[in-house]
């Protein structure tokens, strides 16, 4: 082939290389945009005017958005569902929700249905209904100032979700009770050791502290008589117990037990000397405070004896010495009663004066008047 031949091929290559690069260029890279137009101008217009015909056609609806369910507000399963609170102190119920995001926070009481906060707001008149809101631990609590009986029950925290979300707490209002066990009256030895156990119970925390009293004063337990301790247990149920050792009468009396959040318990301690008692040293202490009599218990059991002596049985029963003296304390008695009895007749003494200075008949009918 010539060699001006080979040129003019390569100059009608190079020349339709370059209008296939300038018809790309136009079409901006890409195919198909600007077909069917006759130039940029009828583009532009027909781009227009399709863009009105758009606004005018009515629009398909948009598909709402879908909040991830781990995204959605809960309730954290931790939260206690029973709270206790003292009468007359405060009671908080907490609420804690994860991922609140915009929703709202309220708390209802069951026991009317009434709204009583929403959100930190207090749709109540009763002041003692607040809500308070921690961020940093996602609590919503609802303080009741000085809780009463009435206040208790269930209670519901509820989150603004379609449909709502409900956590469900019931409230306890307790009140403490001191009891000594054993009482109103505990009786003691002398000499033997006085144990009073005072419990409380129904607390939802343990007494700061107990004191007991003798007498209304504080028992110090570090006086010079000695002998005295108290041990204290803390629990559900918080014991004391006072421990005086050594008992004497003068330790006699009301004691009481007073926690700091419970009323006071009293019992009184009676401490005997027995055995003066049974000895007959103080048989007052016998005394009953009707009749004024004193009575030994020893003159009790004799007398005992000496009917169960007039029995057949005793008298079967007992050696030869033994029914002898039997009838001398039965001839004793029937002597003392028959003195008893003249003593008790004050006829006695003017019937005799009247016989001895009447005649025989007269003197017989006298007899007879004052036997009878």
């Amino acid at each position: 082939m010539p060699l001006h031949m080979a040129h003019s091929i390569c100059v009608a290559w190079a020349m339709l290389l370059v209008v296939i690069v300038m018809s790309d260029m136009t079409n901006g890279g890409v195919q198909g945009p600007i077909e069917g137009y006759n130039s940029l101008e009828e583009m532009m217009m027909t781009t227009t005017d399709r863009a009105q015909a758009a606004m005018l056609l009515p629009t398909a609806p948009t598909v709402a958005y879908t909040h991830p369910k781990w995204m959605e507000p809960y309730f954290d399963p931790s939260t206690p569902r029973n709270v206790t609170a003292l009468m007359g102190k405060n009671a908080y119920l907490s609420c804690r929700v994860r991922n609140l995001a915009n929703k709202t926070v309220s708390w209802i009481r069951h026991r009317d249905i009434h709204i009583l906060t929403v959100g930190s707001y207090t749709y109540t008149s009763d002041q003692r209904f607040q809500a308070t809101h921690h961020q940093d631990t996602d609590d919503w609590t609802l303080q009741i100032k000085w809780a009463q009986k009435r206040d208790a029950g269930m209670y519901e925290c509820q989150i603004s979700t379609q449909p709502v979300r409900s956590y469900f707490v019931r409230l306890n209002v307790v009140v403490p009770t001191a009891t000594i066990l054993g009482g109103p009256d505990l009786h003691v030895d002398k000499g033997s050791t006085i144990n009073l156990t005072c419990t409380v119970k129904f607390s939802p925390e343990p007494p700061a502290y107990i004191f007991w009293y003798h007498h209304e004063e504080v028992i110090n337990y570090d006086s010079s008589r000695g002998g005295v301790s108290v041990i204290t247990e803390k629990g559900d149920v918080t014991t004391s117990f006072l421990l005086i050792q050594n008992a004497d009468l003068a330790d006699s009396g009301k004691y009481s037990c007073a926690p700091s959040n419970a009323d006071v318990a009293s019992v009184r301690v009676h401490v005997l000397n027995v055995r003066a008692i049974i000895s007959g040293e103080h048989p007052e202490a016998m005394q009953t405070g009707s009749s004024g009599c004193q009575v030994n218990w020893l003159t009790i059991v004799l007398l005992l004896g000496l009917v169960l002596c007039y029995s057949k049985q005793c008298t079967a029963a007992l050696p030869s010495p033994l029914p002898g003296l039997a009838t001398a304390i039965a001839s004793a008695s029937s002597e003392s009663t028959t003195a008893t009895s003249r003593k008790r007749c004050p006829a006695v003494a003017s019937c005799r004066q009247a016989a001895s200075h009447a005649n025989t008949q007269a003197q017989v009918q006298v007899k007879r008047h004052c036997h009878r």
